[in-house]
């Protein structure tokens, strides 16, 4: 029997991630749902592109953005769809993990 998705992906998330090991369930979940912002963000959120990095990002600043993309009142491409399928805590919890990124 498989175990549920969400306890695989943080289980991969802790191994892949060692310097997040450590952390609390929540930046745990964040590293989970962070995996697609890379496609588009770049590795730990530094794009290479024309596409902004997320990475020095403040809690504040990446929560207020997912909720003013969420909201339609940032102008986005994808974002909008995207955030609209994060909940405020999903959004605490990619915001955490962006955080934590920032003092390892």
């Amino acid at each position: 029997m498989r175990p549920p998705y969400a306890l695989l992906a943080s289980l991969v998330a802790v191994l892949v991630l060692p310097g997040i090991a450590s952390a609390d369930p929540v930046t745990l979940r964040g590293a989970a749902l962070a995996n697609a912002c890379a496609a588009c963000h770049g590795p730990d959120g530094q794009s290479q592109g024309a596409i902004p990095s997320i990475s020095n990002l403040s809690a504040e600043d990446f929560i207020a953005a997912l909720q003013a993309f969420r909201a339609e009142t940032r102008q986005g491409t994808v974002m909008h769809r995207i955030a609209k399928g994060l909940d405020e805590a999903d959004i605490a919890a990619v915001a955490a993990y962006f955080t934590a990124l920032q003092k390892r």
